[in-house]
């Protein structure tokens, strides 16, 4: 139980360290000594002094020693006391008390959720099958970077236990009937509601349904169907929206039959069948910094980007034909949106009561394929052993690494140099398909909210595409949030940010760490499968505009986002380990 507990202080305080220095969100000096340097960081009447390695990997951050807290009377401890750092810490802008108070509350309930997932997991330890839907729910470590990783803020120890993905839940979702004029909808082509929800619930169940409406003495052809996870129904449904579900506004249809359970985004949820749709339903909960429900534009484009990227794979044979990638597309969307409510109301319950319907990936694999998440390739066994261990015994690791690099990068630089579209292709929302653990190709979702692109440099197959702007009171919520934009380095670094920077720099250090494949080696690899795919597509003029060798990216800065006011978008430069190898260069010390 102890262990538990230090494992998870020590690596909420590793991450929030690593993530204060790299971030410039404290002062700090630096003494370097070869391939480490000690880091002083300032405090009140104190210091905290721990020892650093600089990765190749975006200048990422590795502590190579404990942290030491040094009063001024030189009394030494080592501690993993993040609250107290954060309160005593001397910040690189002004400190706003209540920001910092938060952003240790968000801490605080990371360590409990993640205390309680990890003892849970050491109870029921056992070997853990490589398959899609167990991997899902085993690999769980949350954000390698983000140190407020499995915070969670809305749910108490019992509703993790119950919905948390950590736990491998299943329940059923309550359904509502909702009055048209009062539901946004989005259809991909191709698909009729009626059949689509006769496939998910059953002729059964949908019948059950439409005899509540009928006893009711309502029109069936008034009403759309929506489903709520029940931790919504019970905390918005039953107060915020408790006068329109009693006055017969929103009408509860009952249960479905069909059982779902959580993937690790939480509010994703994989039906028992296969055969069956995802459901995405938000939860007004906050998870790694960022209110998870879903907003009404970015539903309202679901099913149109998935139409325009289907659109685009079916013209492009190199995309379908070669690569053979999948994109899971988001079918429909609904959202609840009542001008009546007041003001107040509405802001309550912006994005809470809202569903998109995603293809299953099951209905994509060949008989002899399955698919690991990216995140559960750098996890661990109990016993502290990759996952994967097997497939690099079978496949060696370096021919492994340059397959994987392969099926996973071609995609992703396909669609930003040919179609000139970027996505944010972080870990969760890649899945690497395999023929018993050799990558064949890869699937990729989260396309609502997850494209970026300038429409001057979109390819011919992806011209003119039909979308809602973000609206005003979004942007204030969220300056991140934005599909379109005229800055072609906002569009180049959304890719590298989310897919080289999160994605797959963790990979490669996992790769350093467990197979001593060093990440300078690795990043020769896919600098290499960059350059031959330019070799295969010569004179396309997104190469001018999208130069993924720059000396230096933007990255997104997560923790000062959390103590700053969400008043502009917050990035720093960092060095590109891909503009290092093309431009021979040396990667500066900080």
């Amino acid at each position: 139980m102890h262990n538990i507990e230090q494992q998870v202080k020590q690596r909420i305080m590793n991450q929030l360290v690593t993530s204060i220095i790299y971030e410039d969100v404290v002062r700090y000096e630096v003494t370097h000594q070869g391939d480490t340097s000690t880091v002083t960081i300032e405090a009140d009447n104190v210091t905290y002094r721990t020892e650093v390695r600089e990765l190749d990997s975006f200048q990422r951050l590795e502590l190579t020693s404990p942290i030491w807290r040094i009063t001024d009377d030189g009394d030494m401890d080592i501690t993993v006391d993040y609250a107290t750092m954060l309160r005593e810490v001397i910040y690189t802008f002004d400190k706003n008390s209540e920001k910092v108070e938060a952003f240790i509350n968000e801490l605080l309930q990371t360590e409990l959720k993640d205390r309680q997932a990890m003892r849970h997991k050491e109870m029921t330890a056992g070997s853990v099958k490589l398959t899609f839907d167990a991997l899902e729910s085993y690999a769980m470590e949350g954000h390698p970077y983000h140190p407020s990783y499995k915070s969670r803020l809305g749910f108490t120890l019992v509703d993790n236990l119950q919905y948390g993905p950590d736990f491998q839940p299943t329940f059923t979702l309550k359904w509502l009937a909702i009055p048209k004029q009062y539901i946004e909808q989005t259809v991909s082509k191709n698909i009729e509601l009626q059949h689509l929800l006769q496939q998910q619930l059953g002729e059964e169940v949908v019948q059950q349904f439409k005899k509540v409406l009928i006893a009711l003495d309502k029109s069936l052809d008034d009403y759309e169907w929506l489903p709520v996870h029940p931790w919504q129904f019970d905390h918005i449904i039953a107060n915020e929206l408790a006068e329109q579900w009693m006055n017969g506004e929103l009408i509860l249809l009952g249960e479905s039959e069909e059982y779902y359970t959580p993937q690790q985004s939480i509010r994703t949820l994989s039906p028992v069948d296969t055969s069956k749709y995802y459901i995405k339903v938000p939860l007004s909960i906050t998870n790694t910094s960022t209110k998870r429900v879903l907003a009404p534009h970015t539903i309202e484009n679901a099913a149109q980007i998935t139409d325009w990227l289907k659109y685009i794979h079916e013209q492009d044979s190199y995309l379908n034909e070669n690569l053979k990638t999948v994109f899971l597309g988001e079918i429909l969307g609904m959202s609840y949106l009542n001008d009546n409510l007041s003001e107040s109301k509405r802001e309550a319950i912006y994005g809470a009561v809202s569903v998109i319907w995603r293809e299953n990936l099951h209905s994509y694999l060949t008989e002899t394929e399955d698919a690991i998440p990216f995140n559960a390739i750098y996890s661990l066994d109990q016993q502290q052993n990759p996952l994967i261990q097997r497939w690099i015994t079978q496949y060696g690791v370096e021919a492994w690494v340059r397959q994987f690099i392969k099926v996973a990068v071609q995609p992703i630089i396909h669609m930003l140099y040919y179609h000139g579209i970027a996505l944010e292709s972080h870990a969760q929302n890649m899945m690497l398909i395999h023929d018993d653990g050799w990558p064949t190709r890869v699937a990729i979702k989260d396309f609502h909210d997850g494209v970026r692109f300038k429409r001057s440099l979109l390819s011919t197959d992806a011209q003119n595409p039909q979308l809602k702007d973000t609206p005003e009171e979004h942007k204030k919520i969220n300056r991140n949030s934005f599909i379109e934009t005229e800055d072609v380095e906002l569009v180049r670094d959304f890719a590298l940010d989310a897919f080289f920077f999160i994605n797959i720099s963790e990979i490669i250090m996992f790769f350093e760490r467990h197979y001593h494949l060093s990440e300078h080696e690795q990043w020769m690899y896919i600098y290499e499968e960059i350059e031959q795919y330019r070799q295969m597509h010569p004179n396309l003029p997104n190469y001018e505009h999208f130069d993924l060798f720059e000396k230096t990216i933007q990255v997104e800065k997560l923790t000062t986002r959390r103590l700053l006011e969400d008043t502009e978008i917050r990035i720093h430069h960092v060095s590109n380990p891909l503009g290092v190898i093309h431009h021979d260069d040396v990667i500066p010390q900080r």
